[in-house]
């Protein structure tokens, strides 16, 4: 794992489990160059787990910026597809400032079947049994 693959489980594991402990709002230190796919995957973390994020990246030249914040609200009431962007920075040093409404946060958890509504942990019972990593996921240098 290189140094920064944090963020890759950021929003998920540690997300799934701050939201089902009740988080609303996650904010996520980060330091490495940012790329489209993991922008989307910071996205796509915010809407399954539904809940906001923050995400603060180093600005060129140590990183290459894209600090952003994202809400989980993916579709409105007519199911029409919604960008869940709410800001984001670009490479150079700045500050940037995100209103998460979070009335509409919380209506649109209600709502919807992401997150923690139809959830079935009985059915997946025993996956923890499978922590241990098989080919071609095994590693000399793993951080479990």
């Amino acid at each position: 794992m290189a140094q920064g693959d944090e963020i890759d489980l950021a929003l998920f594991e540690s997300g799934h489990t701050l939201m089902l402990a009740g988080a609303e709002l996650i904010l996520v230190p980060n330091a490495r160059t940012l790329e489209q796919n993991r922008i989307d995957q910071f996205k796509a973390r915010a809407f399954e787990n539904m809940v906001g994020g923050a995400m603060a990246n180093y600005a060129s030249p140590k990183c290459n910026g894209h600090s952003m914040a994202v809400k989980p609200n993916a579709f409105d009431e007519q199911e029409r597809s919604l960008d869940v962007t709410l800001v984001e920075a670009d490479e150079r040093e700045g500050m940037l400032i995100a209103s998460f409404y979070m009335d509409a946060i919380r209506e649109y958890r209600r709502r919807e079947t992401w997150g923690d509504a139809y959830r079935k942990p009985r059915v997946y019972r025993g996956v923890d049994a499978l922590e241990k990593a098989h080919a071609p996921f095994l590693r000399t240098d793993f951080r479990r």
